[in-house]
């Protein structure tokens, strides 16, 4: 065995005890993180695991049951980080929908091909956003001027993994991260409420349909 395979083989465990101590860390930032912005919101920090903890938050905002928790897609080196707001409505309805920001010149060019899109005609929104949703005209009309300028001020510029979306019963709100970002906690704040704004405008639209 030549001494670079040597040298190669007592550094592993050093390498994996590093990731560890940072998981840890990370882990320890994200629980108070999340415990400051609980207390913010009037929410429950809840534990799960044993070793390495998941932490969310759950209780009510403005009446409605809500779940800020975070999550992961891909695997290895194509693993994302995720932080998710998903707050449920009263009762079921058929309203869906999804509105993404328009990332690139293919998300503009795709836009013309997607199913069910919807223009705003509100230019400085429409250049940013993509609108999905199986009831265009009720959510042309319920995605007033401060709705839209909530969303242009809250979940853009460089956070452009910030994505809006309602299925069945609950309006969530998804980006890229994790809790360890103090910067991103604060700002989930602002967000909790504008999430809750989406789901009132879902529960107008099972108001009208009845």
């Amino acid at each position: 065995m030549n001494a670079n395979a040597i040298i190669t083989i007592l550094l592993m465990p050093a390498a994996v005890a590093a990731i560890i101590a940072v998981s840890l860390v990370q882990a320890k930032k994200a629980r108070a993180n999340l415990a400051v912005l609980g207390d913010k919101l009037g929410l429950c920090l809840d534990t799960q695991g044993r070793f390495f903890k998941k932490h969310r938050l759950i209780g009510e905002l403005r009446g409605k049951a809500t779940d800020i928790f975070g999550y992961t897609t891909g695997s290895g080196k194509n693993q994302q980080s995720w932080v998710a707001i998903a707050v449920r409505v009263k009762s079921p309805t058929g309203l869906t929908f999804s509105l993404k920001q328009r990332m690139s010149l293919f998300e503009f060019i795709a836009k013309r091909f997607r199913k069910n899109t919807v223009e705003l005609g509100d230019v400085a929104f429409d250049e940013k956003w993509v609108l999905a949703t199986n009831q265009p005209d009720f959510m042309q009309a319920a995605l007033l001027p401060e709705l839209r300028a909530k969303i242009l001020r809250l979940s853009g510029g460089r956070f452009a993994s910030g994505h809006y979306k309602c299925e069945v019963s609950t309006v969530q709100y998804a980006e890229q991260g994790s809790f360890s970002g103090e910067q991103l906690c604060t700002r989930l704040g602002e967000i909790s409420g504008l999430v809750c704004d989406l789901a009132d405008v879902v529960e107008v639209f099972t108001e009208v349909q009845k």
